[in-house]
Formats: C-alpha cells, structure tokens, sequence
C-alpha cells in the first residue's frame, strides 16, 4: 500500500466482487478519473503470509456481511473433510 492506497492486480473475479461489496468501492482498471466516490473503506487492512501462500485481510469494514475460513491441513483429504464438516454446519 502506498500512500494509504492499495492497489492489486490479478485478482479472481469472484475475490473482487467479494472485496467491493465488503468495502463499499467500484473495481477500477484505471487509474485514471479515480474519485472518492468509487473508494471503499475498512478499518485495517492487512497483508499476511499463512504457511507459504500470502493473504490480504480486509477487516472491519462497514458493508460486510460475510467473512471467510481458511482451511489448512498436512494432507487434502483431512482439508476437504473438515470443508464438508464446516459446510455442514453453516448449512443446517
């Protein structure tokens, strides 16, 4: 983040959607005619390394009406059931 911007490319069109509707922004492809009504707000922000892979944590964001898992384990088969078991749950 520079300036207290952040910028991200080669997103997932599923993982932007998800960020707008959290952070109340417009997906932008350029930089160009950026104005404060196309940016989103959340209270921290945070980029973050789990095991080998590196996240962006969006937290406390005003619009949010969701939030996410992450499921780690040493072998899928252990990770694909504790998914079944999560969704489960959610579902009931």
């Amino acid at each position: 983040a520079d300036r207290s911007i952040f910028s991200a490319g080669r997103v997932e069109g599923e993982d932007l959607e998800r960020t707008r509707r959290a952070t109340g922004g417009q997906v932008q492809t350029t930089v160009q005619g950026v104005s404060p009504d196309v940016l989103g707000t959340c209270g921290r922000f945070e980029e973050r390394q789990v095991g080998g892979e590196r996240f962006n944590f969006f937290t406390q964001c005003p619009s949010t009406k969701t939030a996410t898992i992450l499921i780690r384990g040493g072998a899928q088969q252990f990770i694909d059931e504790a998914d079944r078991s999560l969704n489960d749950s959610i579902q009931i």
